[in-house]
């Protein structure tokens, strides 16, 4: 490898190294309230050290382009402060050449960013969503508990007593949705208990109501005393954590992605032999559309560690005798505009060709402007 290349590398590396291991730790500073919650499910210290493990790769794809722009932008303007650009041109070096190093670095972190995003980001949201699903099986106490929650559910839980977190509870109010009459069922209970398989009740009082008869205007209630009840864990957590696991796309690796879009795809064509009513066969176009998004959102966030380092290397250049921050503002601006088209696609995924502009359209405008910026430079016209 030339001196050149080697010289080039070792800085920007390890600059975007030490970006990315910083960003990380901002991102898992800003997750601790996440962590936490995690925490309080019961969760031994290995436990809640894999669930941390686990949000790193998820934080990973969107950290990597970002400390890539920092790496490059630093890398041309201390090469141009130290007027080793200057001597690098005078030696007839075109920028192509100068910033070809960095450039292929580049192009081989994206594929190595496209893999973390499309493979081992998905497993790890995975793993972090079961690993709270299993806490929350285990000990259905600590899950009555989480407020947040159970208002999602529509459930209501107090322990008007003395309680011991995740162990124990005394004078408790349960409440839950009865579905079949559209009411509620009241719960009383002196103590509740938990132990490794089983959940114990003591006084329990259970109202609920068999619905209303048609004509009449009140309802029929069923009022039933239990000196002592017990149920498994397992049974007791689905009543109060009631929901079916759904696996969406950002769950799922490429190849899993494109077989559930090939099985949407088939779903399509049988509905329009079947003659399936309009509304059902756009839900399926639009679950066709979102998946085809992901895949595109995937190739977007991969790309950007490149058209991010192809930026900070064109208006990292400085070719003036009068030091100007004109460059900067065009990097906070471009970079800014697509993380907002990032984050903004996200709403339109069921559209499939406005959701393609929003994801790409900033990366045209990034590399466009890039390649206008180092012309410019390479003809001595400052920004």
């Amino acid at each position: 490898m030339p001196i050149l290349w080697q010289y080039l590398l070792r800085h920007y590396l390890r600059v975007l190294f030490l970006c990315t291991v910083a960003f990380i730790a901002v991102l898992l500073v800003m997750r601790l309230e996440e962590i936490a919650r995690f925490a309080t499910l019961g969760a031994s210290a290995l436990s809640v050290a894999g669930f941390v493990m686990h949000q790193i790769p998820y934080i990973l794809p969107i950290t990597i382009p970002i400390a890539s722009l920092i790496s490059s932008i630093l890398l041309v303007q201390g090469l141009s402060t130290t007027h080793e650009l200057t001597a690098l041109r005078a030696c007839g070096m075109a920028f192509k050449d100068i910033l070809a190093p960095i450039l292929v670095a580049a192009a081989c972190l994206t594929l190595a960013n496209f893999y973390i995003v499309s493979e081992v980001a998905t497993n790890s949201h995975l793993s972090a969503g079961l690993l709270k699903s299993e806490l929350r099986a285990i000990n259905p106490l600590l899950l009555a508990n989480n407020k947040h929650l159970m208002d999602l559910k529509g459930f209501y839980f107090e322990a008007l007593g003395a309680s011991r977190l995740g162990e124990s509870a005394a004078d408790v109010v349960l409440a839950t949705p009865n579905k079949g009459s559209d009411r509620i069922n009241l719960l009383l209970a002196k103590e509740m208990r938990t132990a490794p398989q089983m959940f114990f009740g003591s006084n329990v009082t259970l109202i609920s109501s068999l619905g209303n008869n048609e004509g009449e205007k009140f309802d029929q209630l069923m009022l039933e005393n239990i000196a002592e009840a017990s149920i498994s864990v397992q049974d007791f957590a689905q009543v109060i954590d009631k929901k079916v696991w759904t696996l969406n796309n950002d769950h799922l690796t490429l190849p899993l992605l494109l077989v559930r879009l090939d099985e949407e795809r088939q779903n399509l064509i049988k509905g329009e032999q079947a003659n399936l009513p309009q509304n059902e066969l756009k839900q399926i176009t639009r679950n066709i559309n979102r998946g085809y998004s992901e895949i595109m959102r995937r190739v977007s966030l991969a790309f950007a560690v490149f058209s991010f380092t192809l930026l900070g290397a064109a208006f990292g250049v400085g070719i003036s005798r009068n030091r100007s921050n004109r460059g900067l503002y065009f990097v906070i601006c471009l970079t800014a505009l697509y993380m907002i088209a990032f984050f903004a696609a996200k709403s339109m995924e069921h559209v499939l060709a406005t959701a393609a502009l929003i994801y790409f359209l900033p990366h045209i405008l990034i590399v466009g402007l890039s390649i206008w910026a180092l012309r410019r430079a390479a003809k001595g016209i400052a920004l």
